[in-house]
């Protein structure tokens, strides 16, 4: 009966991920942590499919289902205004911490595991999940249409991920196309900086 009462209040609990807004500052990128997790686990399962990948599949999975479980009651917890954690990576680390053992200790142990797994980005898997978050990350303020903030910061924002990742770059390389173009119409300045990441790689 205990363990029942505990998984029913877990299931509560990882509703909390729709109240823990990204992007928040600017209402026309918003979205919630679980809309962006859900994409993320979409993403994984697709390249993992497409290139055939020699990973651990249900690590994968695992890996991008818990990645961002720290944010659970950021909202509400921690200020999200300019002055505070946003501009403070210290903090939103600690309380991301202290959340994911929180979790761990009373609903489900592997929780942390897989937390820190992806934070130390020391297995396949892990950079792999990395980078299809830093992908899609770039995919979804694509979508809006609208100007991007911090233009210049967000047109490498994936370069280090993916170039621990190579397989993804070909993909990559269509997204900055897309992102040259875009700059191009909002009146950005396309620098040749934003694509020396491609200058190593060469497609097979």
């Amino acid at each position: 009966m205990e363990n029942t009462k505990k998984s029913l209040e877990f299931l509560y609990k990882i509703n909390d991920l729709q109240k823990t807004t990204r992007y928040g500052n600017d209402p026309k990128f918003s979205e919630s942590t679980a809309e962006h997790t859900f994409k993320l686990i979409l993403m994984v399962d697709y390249f993992y499919q497409i290139l055939n990948l020699d990973l651990d599949y249900e690590k994968c999975i695992h890996l991008a289902t818990y990645h961002d479980f720290g944010e659970m009651d950021l909202e509400k917890d921690v200020d999200l205004k300019d002055s505070t954690v946003k501009k403070n990576l210290d903090n939103k680390e600690i309380y991301e911490n202290t959340k994911i053992r929180e979790l761990s200790n009373k609903f489900y142990e592997p929780i942390e595991d897989y937390f820190n797994e992806y934070e130390n980005r020391n297995t396949k898997e892990a950079k792999f999940i990395y980078a299809c978050d830093k992908l899609e990350g770039m995919v979804h303020p694509l979508t809006v249409g609208s100007p991007i903030p911090n233009h210049e910061l967000f047109a490498t924002y994936a370069d280090k991920a993916i170039s621990n990742f190579p397989e993804l770059m070909p993909f990559y390389r269509e997204i900055k196309k897309v992102l040259k173009v875009r700059y191009e119409e909002w009146g950005f300045d396309w620098k040749d900086e934003y694509e020396r990441v491609f200058e190593d790689f060469k497609e097979g």
